[in-house]
């Protein structure tokens, strides 16, 4: 059966129609019995046991107001008769202390990477081209469209490699029919890239550096800034 009410936490003092009840109307929720004294609208909210005037209301299992007059048991909670009231809040204490990890079994362990001159280590050699202000956008992905494949850095298409391979079979003679079926190992796939220690360039477009108040001109460049000076970045 659909429930025509919601308890949003057990501490809660008040339910929550989901349909609009009528004065009387028998409600049952989690084997308890409610009855509305009024007619309560779909979204409201309704009194599940007498709520004295100054005693709190609860919702979310925290307070969210207190009450203005008495409200009986089954009477709407409205602006009329509920002032907003919160609990104090406190942030959490910072804990600081720690057990230190055992890394014996790691200390003669080591992976392939790359100092870099402040000490931090990179695990991937990136390049990155990045505009100061986002008018220089469409000269960055000119910039991108011709150097990442002569440079040997473009993804590869299958489909377009599929496309290659057919005009290589035909170029060597064969037919178009005898073409499409001719298994071949296309080296296309695997461009040598120029610079062999660079793993990737990567070209990042944003849409600041014109316009902008001092705090945004800050914002962008702290942003740029950790780009980088990440230690994966060789070069920007």
């Amino acid at each position: 059966m659909r429930k025509n009410v919601l308890k949003v936490h057990p501490a809660d003092n008040v339910l929550v129609a989901l349909t609009d009840l009528q004065a009387g109307q028998d409600v049952v929720y989690e084997g308890n019995n409610y009855q509305p004294i009024e007619f309560i609208p779909a979204k409201h909210k309704f009194a599940t046991t007498p709520i004295l005037q100054n005693q709190d209301v609860k919702m979310y299992g925290v307070l969210v107001g207190t009450a203005k007059n008495d409200i009986p048991a089954g009477g709407l909670l409205t602006t009329a008769n509920v002032k907003h009231a919160a609990n104090a809040f406190t942030t959490q204490s910072k804990q600081l202390d720690w057990t230190k990890p055992n890394i014996t079994q790691w200390q003669q362990k080591t992976f392939n990477g790359y100092h870099r001159p402040n000490g931090e280590v990179g695990t991937a050699n990136y390049w990155l081209v990045i505009p100061m202000v986002f008018c220089e956008n469409r000269n960055v992905e000119v910039l991108q469209e011709a150097l990442l494949k002569p440079l040997g850095y473009a993804r590869q298409n299958a489909h377009e490699l599929k496309v290659q391979k057919l005009i290589d079979q035909i170029k060597a003679g064969h037919d178009v029919n005898e073409a499409l079926f001719v298994e071949t190992e296309s080296n296309n796939n695997n461009q040598e890239r120029v610079f062999p220690n660079v793993d990737g360039i990567k070209f990042l477009t944003h849409t600041g550096g014109c316009g902008g108040i001092r705090q945004d001109s800050e914002a962008l460049c702290g942003l740029l800034a950790g780009y980088i000076t990440h230690p994966n970045v060789a070069g920007a």
